[in-house]
Formats: structure tokens, C-alpha cells, sequence
């Protein structure tokens, strides 16, 4: 083999590789999220109470919220946090994103996942007015429900967007952390 050749041929592998491992990095990620959000094999997710014992473990706690003057019951144990990317002030989606949210998108289309409800939930800081974060959180839920039914196969009935701005902030302690800026994703329970 020539110097060239083996220099194209190098390139050639490395390049395979690297494809090779961003598929299957993608395919841990897609497992990952199922795993995250798909109820236990065996659990019945129908149970509309607050509070309705696991099979042969703790006690399991659902949370009740009212959305539109109409009672959602989500299961938290069956929730992710993504962080995704707005540019300030936005709910336009970034390139970034949209990659965060492709591997969640491929899970929703999962045959595991396909028979659930998720509530899209958008979280922002305690920076600013709590009215415009309300209102800045329910723009970017709807912009990320909207990236998810265009462009992958998942029914739009089966996607809720809600906006909480700053009203659960995943660290207390420190409102203005970007730890607070967050769209979760959880389980609705409720037919």
C-alpha cells in the first residue's frame, strides 16, 4: 500500500469510526430516555389517584396539576430534564437544540413509548419579571411540542405543552442558576 493510499485509508477508518460511534452514542441516548420515561413492565399506568402503591416497592407519588381548567396527573418517576438551548429572550430553537431533542424525538417514536402521554414542560429562572418567564416558558414548551410533531412521527395528541417559569425551579437555592432553564418531559398517567 502507497503512503497515500494508506493516508486515505486511515482517514477512511477514522471517519467510520467516528460515525460509528456517534450512531451508537445516539442509540445510548434513545435507550436512555426509554428507559427514563417508559413506565416498569407490568405497572399500570391508568391509576388516576394521587398516591398508588408500586408493585412490590415504595410507595408510588403521582402529582396532580390543572392545565387549561382540565386535571393532569403526571408521574414524576417517569420524567427527564433536557436542558435545550435558547438564545436569549427566545423560544426560537437553536441547531443545538434541535440535536438535543432528536434523541428524545426517536424515543417518542419508540414502540415502548408510543402508547404514552407526555406533558412538555418548559422551566425558566427567577431573572426578570415572573409574568414575561411565565409567559417566556410557555413559548419554548410549545416550540419544543412543535419540533417533536413535525419532524418525527409522533401523534401531536399525545403531547402537552405547559409553561411553569420560574414557579419550580429545580434549585431552589439558587434561583438564577441556568440549571433552572429546562423543558421536562413526564409521564401523564391520566387517560
Amino acid at each position: 500500500m502507497t503512503h497515500v493510499s494508506r493516508t486515505v485509508f486511515a482517514a477512511g477508518l477514522a471517519l467510520a469510526l467516528s460515525v460509528t460511534s456517534a450512531q451508537a452514542q445516539s442509540a445510548d441516548d434513545i435507550n436512555t430516555i426509554i428507559r427514563g420515561l417508559a413506565p416498569i413492565a407490568g405497572q399500570s399506568m391508568a391509576a388516576p389517584a394521587l398516591t398508588s402503591p408500586a408493585p412490590r416497592g415504595p410507595e408510588r407519588v403521582l402529582v396532580e396539576l390543572i392545565i387549561k381548567e382540565r386535571v393532569i396527573v403526571i408521574d414524576p418517576a417517569h420524567a427527564m430534564d433536557f436542558n435545550v438551548v435558547f438564545a436569549f429572550d427566545s423560544a426560537e430553537l437553536t441547531p443545538q437544540a434541535r440535536a438535543e431533542l432528536r434523541a428524545l424525538g426517536r424515543a417518542l417514536e419508540s414502540p415502548e413509548l408510543r402508547p404514552y402521554r407526555y406533558l412538555i414542560a418548559g422551566h425558566t429562572d427567577a431573572v426578570g419579571d415572573p409574568a414575561y418567564n411565565q409567559r417566556l416558558s410557555e413559548r419554548r414548551a410549545a416550540a419544543v411540542r412543535d419540533y417533536l410533531i413535525t419532524a418525527f412521527a409522533i401523534n401531536p395528541d399525545r403531547l402537552i405543552a405547559v409553561g411553569f417559569g420560574e414557579e419550580r425551579l429545580k434549585d431552589p437555592a439558587n434561583p438564577r442558576a441556568g440549571i433552572n432553564r429546562r423543558v421536562e418531559v413526564a409521564m401523564i398517567v391520566t387517560p
